[in-house]
């Protein structure tokens, strides 16, 4: 489990799925930036989650306090190619089955 990765270059590839989530869920590409950087990545299910839960929170809120209206925000990658498959909120963390 790491808790800092680069923001995703420039040219990020939102697929059609994402788009539609950010546009009805409210979610910028602010907002998934800031959760690629700050966010915690568990490997599950066949994709990367990125997630912000309040042990992110706590650590880097410091840097950007920010990211305490962001709890809960959560960017689902393809571990093939870091397409950005959907984005949405929930805190709890427990539903995402970790890889061993």
């Amino acid at each position: 489990m790491s808790y800092t990765h680069e923001v995703f270059a420039i040219q990020d590839v939102y697929s059609h799925h994402a788009q539609v989530r950010m546009d009805s869920r409210g979610i910028t590409e602010e907002v998934i930036d800031l959760v690629l950087k700050f966010g915690r990545e568990i490997r599950a299910k066949g994709a990367i989650f990125y997630v912000l839960g309040k042990r992110e929170i706590q650590k880097f809120q410091v840097i950007n306090p920010i990211l305490q209206a962001l709890e809960g925000v959560q960017v689902v990658t393809s571990a093939q190619d870091g397409t950005i498959i959907t984005v949405y909120r929930n805190k709890n963390l427990s539903q995402i089955k970790k890889c061993k």
